[in-house]
């Protein structure tokens, strides 16, 4: 049996229920922290399950494939920061194990897909998301932005996830980096945009100029931005509490 736990926004606490109990039916529980900056306090977590938790990174996951090699043995538990099925590789894994014949049971937990409600932007009118990767020597993609202009151009909201330890200054220097590249008017000093910072417990929310937000000291990560598109005088509204 494989188990796919959601750990949620913060820490252990937001483990639900239903999580905790498969975590104590099962033999092994793995947890990954490559998708997220998001750490429980292991020997709580530990405590409350009766486990040992061996935590994986992505090679052990993804090449070597020890989750699904434990599962196949005994009841197994992958533990994955936000909700277990955010990620296209924890997809992947629930395809295989079903491939070969192991039970899969998924237990959800809060992600920032939902939590981005918070800023009263409606979810119903947020794009395609973007993530934004830290610049390489020989790797600087232009697809976030051509995405973000997609969305803005359908006036669309847009949720940009950050590399793991990139904080929101870092994340506009690269946006407007681009702008630089392509040209389309997207971004500017006066672009108008969200950052929230640490959602689930501790939250931030600030909303304003990139000129603003370069001020602001934004301290808990993770930190993720949205470019509103098209505002309804409701959310416009909701996010005037935020302002700058």
């Amino acid at each position: 049996m494989l188990y796919l736990v959601s750990l949620g926004l913060h820490d252990e606490k937001d483990i639900s229920l239903r999580g905790i109990e498969a975590l104590k039916k099962s033999d092994k529980v793995f947890m990954e922290t490559y998708t997220s900056s998001i750490k429980p306090d292991m020997s709580s977590l530990e405590a409350l399950i009766w486990r040992k938790i061996i935590v994986v990174d992505r090679r052990a996951v993804e090449e070597e494939c020890v989750i699904l090699e434990s599962a196949k043995n005994c009841n197994t538990a992958f533990i994955v920061p936000g909700d277990a099925l955010s990620a296209t590789t924890h997809q992947q894994i629930v395809f295989e194990a079903r491939k070969l014949g192991i039970p899969v049971e998924v237990i959800h937990g809060s992600s920032i897909f939902s939590a981005v409600a918070e800023t009263g932007l409606s979810l119903y009118k947020f794009g395609m998301t973007v993530s934004l990767p830290k610049p390489q020597e020989h790797y600087f993609p232009m697809s976030p932005y051509e995405n973000i202009f997609e969305n803005k151009k359908r006036g669309l909201h847009t949720l940009i996830l950050l590399d793991i330890g990139m904080n929101a200054k870092e994340a506009v220097e690269i946006l407007l980096e681009l702008e630089k590249k392509a040209g389309k008017n997207l971004f500017s000093d006066s672009t108008k945009l969200v950052v929230v910072a640490h959602l689930g417990q501790n939250s931030a929310i600030k909303y304003g100029t990139i000129t603003d937000l370069k001020k602001e000291e934004l301290y808990n990560l993770p930190h993720t931005l949205i470019l509103p598109g098209d505002l309804h005088f409701s959310e416009n509204e909701f996010l005037s509490q935020f302002k700058i």
